[in-house]
């Protein structure tokens, strides 16, 4: 409709509106005199009535809530008075204004010369399409005698021709939805509005589900709009539809997605909004995420098949959204960083914004850190600060470990050649305190650039019956979404054998791994053990490792690359002669070696030295091994260190 047919439309209403306000007030007189032309007063005012309802505005109304003529011409009466209120007010005796200034439903039945008044009231005129939602109001408990007022936003629509809702209002609808790219790569093809009012999307995410719905929306080029569930929750019934009836109006005629998390918060409505089949006059859809709840309602809502895009699919998403193309640097973000979706248009965006030539690193430096947001309560992030190059490794341990690297970046390059293969790697490294078992989990995903969860096992463990299988089902989602690297730290402590069942809490242990293993199963990220004591271990558990991997205590040739790495610019000259001797007296752990590295340093900086000397060093040496009750044997062995003997 052109903006000139629009005027043209508003100004024939209102050249109508004062022909009714017109005749409106000859029955005024009329009535006030007892004129005998009352009745012919009353003729006119219909016609002129009729010709208001069947304005655009009017029309639309009506057709939008499925209102009877008596209902559009009660709505014209009411907007008529609410805009010009002194029309009756001299000619009416107090009577006619029983509750107030407002005409009673009782003389505004009179006012419309409805002849079937008397079958109205007993069919129950309150419980008609105007009265159920909110756009005519006759108090808490209606009263034929009561006086009858218009919805504020009906007012403002009959008046404008638009609506516009108030900030606080609790459904926030938007407009002018543009499409996302990535949408394409798994919207459904065959989608049509017409089949269902109400939709069920099949994901158990709300931000994917909500994304969806506004997809959908701007695909059928309808509003969308997104109720606030807390807010509208709180609600009376009546409100509530006050609230919809608003929204209905804003859409001014076009069809209108709103998104709930839960549509249970319209249980109080269902019923109402089920009947006569109003949500499909009103051009009403709603969309909710898929939460096995439905059945709690009468909704049934149309299942919306969500599918997930394939690795190949998203891989040309971010290739749509690059600058530069690049097929390996896009399928390896793909396959590495499961971001959700309604996420990725925004940080190719941000992407962009560093440079199109950085484009590609600074993407997959806003994966990871959009991934790094593990379940705190349950695991705790690790920023990954190693990589395998900076670890003094075994050949033998080095190689298992770019092995695992190498499933992970493989894995869909495996599942191409063997068909029955299974994503996910699973492995198991022990070995005495401080072999490097923590900081080989870290070096892993420092590699892969992936986000590390290292799991509070004293959080997951659970006395109480079910609760240790709620928190690894939570654990294992939360990291399957992010495809994080999952470390188990001292693993025995949960994962210890199974025990004979003497006790209930012996069973729930063993649920509790027998859970673990299943879990284990079917998670397709790097999933990491780590044990001083693998005997600990149940055999179950064993078998399904792709590797074990052992950490020893370093020989004296790894020790030396280890001092010597760690030291570094940190030590005195004649501290870096005297290395060697140093790691072939003295079998540490690098763990120990770092230990006593930092307290040594400890020491000069106290004193304003800047390196570290053998005597510092030596001091340091000796509070290390008395940990171990080995002070007094070793003080012959250090003594001989310094003196070069």
């Amino acid at each position: 409709m052109t903006m000139n047919s629009t005027a043209q439309q508003a100004q024939s209403q209102i050249k109508i509106e004062k022909q009714l306000a017109q005749q409106f007030f000859k029955v005024g007189a009329a009535l006030a005199n007892n004129d005998q032309d009352l009745q012919q007063n009353l003729a006119a005012l219909q016609k002129v009535l009729d010709k208001l309802v069947h304005t655009p505005r009017f029309e639309l109304v009506t057709r939008v809530f499925s209102l009877e003529d008596f209902e559009a011409r009660l709505i014209a009466l009411i907007y008529i008075q609410t805009l010009e209120p002194d029309i009756l007010t001299p000619y009416l005796g107090l009577s006619w204004y029983e509750q107030g200034p407002l005409l009673s439903l009782d003389k505004l039945l009179f006012l419309c010369q409805f002849g079937g008044k008397r079958q109205l009231l007993a069919q129950g005129v309150f419980w008609c399409s105007a009265f159920k939602w909110g756009l005519l109001h006759a108090g808490s408990v209606p009263k034929l005698h009561e006086g009858v007022g218009l919805h504020s936003y009906l007012l403002q629509f009959l008046q404008t021709g638009k609506v516009v809702l108030a900030p606080e209002h609790p459904i926030k609808v938007f407009e002018d939805i543009e499409t996302d790219p990535v949408f394409l790569a798994c919207s459904e093809k065959s989608w049509d509005p017409e089949q269902a009012n109400c939709f069920s999307i099949n994901t158990k995410e709300s931000e994917t589900a909500r994304w969806y719905a506004q997809q959908l929306a701007a695909k059928s080029d309808a509003l969308f709009g997104v109720i606030n569930n807390e807010q509208f929750g709180q609600l009376e019934s009546t409100d509530m539809l006050q609230i919809l009836a608003g929204v209905i109006l804003a859409a001014n005629g076009q069809r209108i997605f709103l998104y709930l998390s839960d549509f249970e918060c319209l249980l109080p409505i269902e019923n109402k909004l089920l009947s006569n089949q109003c949500l499909v006059a009103a051009k009403l859809h709603l969309f909710s995420l898929n939460l096995g709840l439905v059945d709690k309602t009468q909704f049934k809502p149309h299942l919306v098949e969500y599918h997930a895009p394939s690795i190949d699919s998203l891989a040309r998403v971010w290739n749509t959204l690059s600058p530069n193309h690049d097929d390996k640097q896009a399928h390896s973000i793909a396959a590495r960083y499961p971001v959700s979706l309604y996420r990725m248009n925004e940080l190719a965006q941000q992407a962009k914004a560093h440079s199109s030539s950085s484009f590609w690193p600074a993407l997959q430096e806003l994966c990871l850190r959009e991934l790094n947001q593990g379940p705190e309560e349950l695991a705790k992030l690790s920023e990954p600060r190693f990589m395998l190059s900076d670890m003094v490794l075994s050949s033998t341990t080095a190689d298992q470990l770019t092995e695992l690297v190498g499933r992970v970046e493989m894995q869909s390059h495996l599942k191409l050649k063997l068909p029955r293969f299974t994503p996910g790697c699973k492995a198991l490294f022990w070995g005495k305190p401080g072999t490097g078992k923590s900081m080989a989990a870290e070096a892993i995903a420092g590699e892969l650039q992936l986000p590390l969860y290292v799991v509070n096992l004293a959080n997951i463990a659970s006395k109480w019956i079910g609760e240790t299988e709620k928190h690894l089902a939570k654990l294992f989602d939360e990291a399957q979404k992010h495809n994080a690297v999952l470390m188990f730290d001292e693993a025995d402590a949960v994962f210890a054998k199974r025990s004979a069942v003497e006790s209930s809490q012996d069973k729930n242990a063993n649920m509790g791994v027998s859970y673990l293993l299943q879990r284990m199963e079917h998670y397709s990220g790097l999933l990491l053990l780590s044990t001083n004591l693998k005997s600990n271990l149940d055999d179950a558990f064993l078998r399904r490792f792709h590797n074990v991997i052992e950490f020893t205590l370093p020989t004296p040739s790894q020790r030396f690359q280890i001092w010597r790495q760690v030291l570094a610019s940190n030590a005195n000259e004649v501290l870096m002669q005297s290395i060697d001797d140093l790691a072939q007296r003295f079998e540490l752990s690098a763990a120990q070696i770092i230990n006593i590295t930092e307290s040594a340093l400890l020491q000069r900086l106290m004193v304003q030295e800047a390196h570290i000397d053998p005597i510092s060093l030596a001091n340091a040496l000796k509070r290390e091994l008395a940990k171990q009750h080995e002070g007094f044997m070793a003080q012959h062995e250090i003594k001989a260190w310094l003196q070069g003997n």
